[in-house]
């Protein structure tokens, strides 16, 4: 079949991003014609190639993520869909909280099917976002995919909708099953917990740096890996146990990240979609402690490996769960290998995209076919 993927901006490394790219390449590896579209050309290297390499085509608007208005975006969509409606696409896979999907539907054709991925919470603040035209996009989709059942129970309630279903996203694992092995523990060891992505405050930033300053967490290190505005290098100079790197690219990067790490953290104060950062450490053996937000406790399918706090996210709650945390590690109760197996049975590459070969190249209900004129 012939698949025509759009989203809205990518950027060089990310979580979305190698869920996008990885699904192409693997669609193209079956015999599958497979062209992404996106408004920027911000891409990384890495990701590139593994498009490239897969024969997998890349059509981009010739400008960096952000740098774009809307008007030059619709203007660049609506003449790539009227070129794309001459491929004859069997599906025409849309992504992401962007109003411009709906010109990406302009390529379809009779039996084309068209499928909508929201890929965010979809949580009451979220949807105060929305914009009409996006809200639109969401109720009309043909064929509408939600990241985790938190955010379809969600959209289920906003739009209204009943047919909604969830995937999970594809999360490679940069770190072979054969290189994870369970470590020791002992008092005295410094424990280096780890924040991985975006650096706003909604993720905890602040949290954390508070944290950093409990006497009975002395001896755990933080670090921080990522970059936003609002969080230069300077802001972390302040705090002794904290120890800021900066964003990384690739996944060789992302690999030695992870390996560095005893735990991962998430100290949500706003509603997750799905957590990628804690399914990408719970693919490398990481236990990890996260607020309860959206789909997070979704992910907790180890229990002695993850601790999710409930109620309010005060920091008081925080400490305790980061020192139980500790206690676990000390003790034994985690392991590393629990953590990737339990990691492999529900969001191993191979599992995820077997569900979703089977989505994307089965039959679509005769309601939910989109044909050009209506699209």
């Amino acid at each position: 079949m012939r698949c025509l993927i759009y989203v809205p901006q990518m950027a060089a490394f990310g979580g979305i991003e190698r869920h996008v790219c990885t699904l192409a390449r693997a669609l193209s590896a079956r015999g599958h014609g497979v062209v992404v579209l996106t408004t920027s050309n911000s891409l990384g290297g890495d990701l590139r190639a593994l498009l490239r390499d897969g024969g997998v085509g890349l059509r981009e608007l010739a400008l960096s993520r952000g740098r774009a208005g809307r008007p030059v975006k619709a203007a660049w969509m609506l003449k790539e869909a009227l070129r794309a409606r001459l491929g004859g696409w069997d599906v025409i896979y849309t992504n992401g909280q962007s109003a411009l999907a709906r010109l990406a539907w302009l390529a379809a054709g009779e039996g084309t099917r068209v499928v909508h991925h929201h890929h965010t919470a979809a949580s009451e603040d979220e949807q105060r976002s929305w914009s009409q035209p996006f809200r639109s996009v969401l109720r009309r989709a043909p064929e509408l995919v939600a990241c985790s059942c938190a955010t379809r129970d969600s959209l289920a309630i906003a739009l209204p909708r009943n047919d909604i279903r969830y995937l999970p996203y594809l999360t490679p694992c940069p770190v072979a099953a054969d290189m994870i092995a369970d470590r020791a523990y002992p008092e005295g060891r410094t424990l280096n917990y780890g924040f991985i992505g975006r650096l706003v405050a909604e993720k905890g930033i602040d949290a954390i740096c508070e944290l950093s300053r409990r006497p009975e967490l002395a001896g755990i290190t933080w670090h921080i890996h990522g970059s936003g505005a609002a969080y230069p290098e300077e802001f972390f100079r302040p705090y002794a146990n904290v120890v800021y790197h900066g964003p990384f690219a690739g996944a060789e990067a992302h690999a030695r990240v992870l390996q560095e790490l005893d735990a991962a953290v998430l100290f949500s104060a706003h509603n997750e979609g799905m957590p990628l950062s804690l399914i990408e450490a719970m693919s490398a053996g990481l236990p990890w402690i996260a607020t309860d937000q959206g789909g997070t406790r979704e992910v907790a399918v180890s229990d002695a490996n993850s601790i999710v706090i409930s109620g309010p996210a005060d920091v008081g709650r925080l400490a305790g769960a980061s020192a139980e945390m500790a206690r676990r590690l000390r003790s034994g109760q985690t392991s590393r290998r629990t953590q990737r197996e339990a990691y492999d049975r529900t969001f191993n590459p191979g599992t995820v995209l077997e569900k979703w070969f089977s989505f994307l190249e089965g039959e679509a209900s005769p309601s939910r076919v989109a044909v050009g004129a209506t699209a």
